[in-house]
C-alpha cells in the first residue's frame, strides 16, 4: 500500500487509519533492514498493537523486526532493555531474544517516516528469532506452567546484574505505577473515567499501596523483572522455555512477574485455575526459595495487573485495533475490580486482548 504523502504529511500518527499505520510500518521495515546489511529477504506481519512486529526470512536464518509506535518509548529506555537482554544471554543459562547489532555496534535504528512530521520517530530493533512453539493460555499444560515458574525463579535469582550508570528502566513500585513516568500513565485519566470508576481505581490502589509498603521492608523482593509474561510471550522448544518481548521490563517486585500469567489463566482456565496456580508457585519457589512465605500477596498483584490492564485500555483508546471494544471492556474490568474489593479475590470473565 502506498501513502498519499500530501494527505498524511500534516497528520499526527494517532490520526492515521489502521491501513495507513500498517503501511507506514511496512515502508519503514523495507527502508531500515538494509542497514543491517540485509538485502535478500522476505517479511510478513506477526502482530500490531503497541508496536509493529514482523518476521524476517533470509538465508542466514529467521529474525524478528520490532518497530515502536512513535512516542511510545524513549531511546535510553529502549537501549537499556536491549542491554539487559544481552546480560541475560551472556550471564545465565536462560533463553531470551538477542538483539542483532549493526556494523557500528548500535542495537537499534531511529527512523523518521517521511510521511509524518519530522519529530515523529520509529525505533527499530532486529532480534534473532528463537525456535519453538507459542501456546495460547487455553492450551498450556500443568507441566508448561511449571517450566514457566522455574524460568521466572531463575530470572529473578541469576539475571540481576550490576547495571552501568546510563541504564534506565522505569520502576514499578507504587509511586511509579501512578506518576507521569509510568509506562501506564494516562494524562487525561480523570476525564476518561466515570466518578464510580475513579473511586474503584483509588480503592484498589489503596490496597496495592499497603501491600507494596510491606514488601519494601524486604530487600530481596525487588529487582529487574519481565513485567508482561503472558502466554503469548513464552516459547517452548523441546526441554527449553524462553520469555519473549521484554518491552515492559523494569525494576519491580519479583512477585509481580507471576501476576500477568495468573491474571490470564483466571480468565482462560477458570476450571482448573487452582491447579495451575499451584504449579506456577511451587516451581517458582523451587528456584527462588526465599519467596516461600509470600504467596498470600499474589492476589493483590493480580488485581494490580487488572488495574494496569484498564489503564492500558485508556492509553490505547484511539488505537484502531482497540477503540471499538475499549469502553465496554473497560467497564467490565472495573466491575471485576469492584468484586475484588468485596471478596479479596479477582474473578475474571473478560476477554484477554
Amino acid at each position: 500500500m502506498l501513502f498519499n504523502r500530501a494527505m498524511t504529511k500534516s497528520k499526527r500518527f494517532t490520526e492515521l487509519s489502521l491501513q495507513e499505520q500498517k503501511a507506514l510500518f511496512e515502508r519503514a521495515a523495507a527502508e531500515v533492514l538494509p542497514q543491517w546489511q540485509i538485502d535478500d529477504y522476505s517479511i510478513g506481519w506477526i502482530s500490531y498493537s503497541t508496536n509493529a512486529v514482523f518476521h524476517v526470512k533470509m538465508a542466514s536464518g529467521p529474525y524478528i523486526l520490532r518497530l515502536h509506535v512513535p512516542g511510545r518509548v524513549a531511546e535510553d529506555r529502549l537501549r537499556s532493555e536491549l542491554m539487559w537482554l544481552r546480560a541475560i544471554r551472556q550471564g545465565t543459562n536462560l533463553l531470551a531474544p538477542l538483539p542483532v547489532p549493526l556494523s557500528d555496534g548500535r542495537l537499534f535504528i531511529s527512523y523518521s517516516p517521511p510521511m509524518l512530521p519530522s519529530a515523529s520517530q520509529v525505533h527499530c530493533v532486529l532480534f534473532e528469532r528463537l525456535k519453538g512453539e507459542i501456546k495460547p493460555a487455553r492450551a498450556l499444560s500443568v507441566e508448561d506452567v511449571r517450566r514457566i515458574g522455574v524460568y521466572l525463579g531463575i530470572l529473578h535469582r541469576d539475571a540481576q546484574f550490576d547495571p552501568p550508570a546510563d541504564f534506565d528502566r522505569h520502576r514499578l513500585d507504587f509511586e511509579a505505577l501512578f506518576d507521569a513516568d509510568s509506562p501506564y500513565y494516562v494524562a487525561r485519566e480523570s476525564e476518561l473515567l466515570t466518578r464510580e470508576q475513579s473511586r474503584i481505581f483509588q480503592a484498589v490502589a489503596g490496597r496495592i499501596r499497603q501491600m507494596m509498603t510491606c514488601l519494601d521492608h524486604d530487600g530481596e523482593s525487588f529487582g529487574l523483572i519481565h513485567a508482561d509474561l503472558l502466554a503469548k510471550n513464552v516459547i517452548f522448544a523441546d526441554a527449553s522455555v524462553a520469555a519473549l518481548d521484554f518491552e515492559y521490563c523494569c525494576w519491580g517486585y519479583f512477585l509481580y512477574d507471576l501476576a500477568p500469567l495468573l491474571w490470564e489463566l483466571k480468565g482462560e482456565r477458570s476450571a482448573n485455575y487452582i491447579e495451575l496456580e499451584e504449579a506456577l508457585w511451587t516451581s517458582y519457589i523451587s528456584a527462588r526459595a526465599e519467596a516461600d512465605d509470600q504467596r498470600d500477596r499474589l492476589e493483590t498483584f493480580i488485581a494490580a495487573r487488572q488495574l494496569l490492564s484498564c489503564r492500558w485500555l485508556l492509553q490505547n483508546i484511539r488505537h484502531p485495533n482497540v477503540r471499538e471494544v475499549a469502553p465496554r471492556l473497560l467497564q467490565a474490568r472495573v466491575e471485576e475490580l469492584k468484586g475484588y474489593l468485596a471478596i479479596g479475590v479477582l474473578q475474571r470473565r473478560t476477554a484477554t486482548l
